[in-house]
């Protein structure tokens, strides 16, 4: 799991949302971040502080069992050098485990995160109920 992963909770009546922030996040996957099921209503991708590769973001949304490069992933997001990306989900992504990394091809076999290169940092923000 990455050092620099932060979630926040809002558990209320008025504002039921979780805010996954994740600075370092790579290859290796952050697993069942928010430790059982809910809804993705959006996801932020950052590379423009000094990026200079392609990557793909993995999501797995129903198992908490997920080794990169063998589990097949849910969902690939295509996210380019010096971005922000940003995929809304109005009616919220079901997922029952949600488990994400950031790998350097889409292939499922895929395993790297190629850093050669970048000077800045990836930010992942996935907001989630």
């Amino acid at each position: 799991m990455s050092s620099n992963l932060k979630i926040a909770s809002f558990d209320s009546a008025t504002l039921s949302y979780k805010i996954i922030s994740d600075s370092s996040i790579g290859a290796a996957p952050i697993v069942d971040v928010t430790s059982g099921s809910g809804k993705i209503y959006d996801i932020n991708v950052d590379t423009s502080s000094g990026i200079n590769n392609d990557y793909f973001l993995k999501l797995w949304l129903t198992t908490a069992s997920v080794s990169i490069g063998t589990t097949p992933p849910d969902v690939i997001i295509k996210i380019p050098q010096d971005k922000v990306i940003r995929t809304n989900y109005p009616g919220g992504l079901p997922y029952t485990s949600l488990s994400a990394a950031l790998v350097s091809g889409a292939e499922d076999s895929n395993t790297t995160h190629t850093t050669s290169g970048n000077s800045g940092t990836v930010n992942l923000t996935i907001v989630t109920s």
